[in-house]
């Protein structure tokens, strides 16, 4: 993995991002608004694509944690999302859990 100064822009495994757009689709409580994360670009701005509304938001985050076994602070949370959600963005936050340098 490629690490830069900067964690919110290391690459991310392509296949840690597939598994984030199967996540979203299925903690959306509308699917067919949220199909849009299937084919978008890693660092196309979710919010541009669909309603990422609060409860979106949620069952994201809570899908992330338990299928990676990793918990996510707000801190965290706030920081790498910092200028709009990504799925590049919660990749890296989920490798810098992964690491277990404990931040992303």
């Amino acid at each position: 993995m490629t690490r830069t100064s900067d964690a919110r822009t290391m690459a991310a495994p392509d296949e840690l991002i597939d598994q984030l757009r199967t996540l979203i689709l299925e903690a959306s409580p509308e699917p067919s608004r949220a199909s849009a994360v299937m084919t978008c670009g890693p660092d196309a701005h979710l919010d541009d694509l669909m309603p990422f509304s609060s409860i979106i938001v949620l069952g994201t985050i809570v899908a992330v944690e338990e299928a990676f076994r990793i918990r996510i602070m707000r801190q965290e949370l706030f920081g790498a999302f910092e200028g709009g959600v990504t799925l590049r963005k919660l990749a890296t936050l989920i490798e810098g859990k992964r690491d277990g340098n404990g931040r992303a």
